[in-house]
C-alpha cells in the first residue's frame, strides 16, 4: 500500500511532484494552536479552517489559522494547498499540529512533506501519508496551523483564506485504496480588514471629540469663575 502512494497520480500536484522528505520544521509549534477539539465543529465528511472569521486593524498584525478534518470512514493520506492574497498577507510560520505530524494521524507512523511556502504566488502546501497497510478510522483531528501577517490595509470589505478548489486536485483526502474521499463541506476563513479611510475617519472623529471636550471644559470653568466673583 505504501509503495502505491508514490506511484498514484493523485500525488502529482499541479504545483509539482509531491516529494516525501523528513520534515524540517520552520519553527517551534506555538502552544496556542494545539487544540484538542475544534471550536466550530462540522459534521463529517468535512474540511475547514478555524477561526472562520478574523478582523484586522493594523499592518503587521499576526494571526493563526488551524485546518481541521472530520471523516466517517478510513483514511490514508491528505494534502492541503491553502490560498491567500499575496498583496495583503504573508505566511510567516507554519507546521503540523502535533509537532512532526498532524494531530489527525497522531497515533500512527507517517511521512510528511516539508511545508512549501510561496508568498509571491500566495499559497502554502502541506501533506501527509500513513505507511504500509496502516489506516486511520473515522474521527476528527487537526492537520496544520499557519501564521499569517497583514502586509497592507485595504478598501476591500473582506478577503478569503481557503483550501484550493476544485477539491480533489491540489487539496484532497485519500482512503486506503488511494481514492479521493468525498467531502460534504469544505470552508475557509473570511478576513475583514479595517480600511485606511476607516482608520482616518476614526482619528478625525476622536480629534473632534477631544476638541469639543476641551471647549466644554473651558466654558464650564469660566462659568464657575464668574459665579465665584
Amino acid at each position: 500500500m505504501g509503495a502505491a502512494w508514490f506511484s498514484k497520480r493523485k500525488v502529482l500536484s499541479t504545483t509539482g511532484i509531491l516529494l516525501m522528505f523528513p520534515i524540517f520544521m520552520l519553527c517551534s509549534l506555538p502552544s496556542s494552536v494545539v487544540a484538542l477539539e475544534p471550536d466550530e465543529t462540522h459534521q463529517a465528511n468535512a474540511l475547514w479552517i478555524e477561526p472562520s472569521t478574523v478582523f484586522l486593524e493594523a499592518v503587521g498584525v499576526r494571526f493563526n489559522l488551524t485546518v481541521w478534518l472530520n471523516t466517517t470512514g478510513e483514511s490514508f493520506a491528505w494534502q492541503l494547498k491553502i490560498l491567500f492574497d499575496s498583496d495583503y498577507f504573508n505566511a510567516t510560520r507554519l507546521g503540523y499540529t502535533s509537532g512532526e505530524k498532524s494531530d489527525f494521524f497522531f497515533d500512527h507512523s507517517t511521512i510528511v512533506i516539508t511545508p512549501i511556502v510561496e508568498n509571491d504566488e500566495g499559497y502554502v502546501l502541506l501533506g501527509e501519508t500513513l505507511i504500509g497497510n496502516d489506516t486511520r478510522g473515522s474521527g476528527c483531528g487537526s492537520l496544520v496551523w499557519v501564521e499569517f501577517s497583514l502586509k497592507a490595509l485595504s478598501t476591500e470589505p473582506h478577503f478569503n483564506i481557503s483550501c484550493s478548489m476544485p477539491y480533489g486536485e491540489d487539496t484532497f483526502v485519500l482512503n486506503p485504496y488511494l481514492e479521493t474521499i468525498t467531502l460534504q463541506y469544505v470552508s475557509g476563513t473570511t478576513i475583514s480588514i479595517a480600511s485606511g479611510n476607516l482608520i482616518r475617519d476614526l482619528l478625525i472623529i476622536a480629534a473632534v471629540i477631544g476638541i469639543a471636550m476641551i471647549v466644554i471644559i473651558g466654558i464650564v470653568k469660566r462659568r464657575r469663575s464668574g459665579k465665584d466673583e
